[in-house]
């Protein structure tokens, strides 16, 4: 079955949490069949960190819709975007 890579910038709720305390977060709630297969931080204002991530999953109906879902339930996100989506 073909792959997809989402890019996505997640925003933190509170500009003291770090990237890398929502990367770790993310890595936990996603299901076996989604992986974070890169990452890295934007400074976007006044100390505001957002973490970018591409995201890994199968291409399936609903699969996005789940993984936009996990993204709005991991705590200290206060936001996400999809940045990029495409085909491997």
């Amino acid at each position: 079955m073909t792959r997809i890579v989402g890019t996505y910038k997640l925003l933190p709720e509170d500009p003291e949490t770090e990237p890398a305390v929502l990367k770790e977060r993310l890595e936990a709630a996603l299901p076996k069949d989604m992986k974070v297969t890169a990452s890295g931080e934007r400074p976007i204002a006044f100390g505001l960190k957002a973490l970018i991530v591409d995201i890994n999953f199968e291409e399936q109906d609903g699969k996005q819709d789940e993984l936009e879902e996990i993204l709005s339930k991991i705590e200290g996100v206060g936001e996400f975007e999809a940045l990029q989506l495409f085909r491997l």
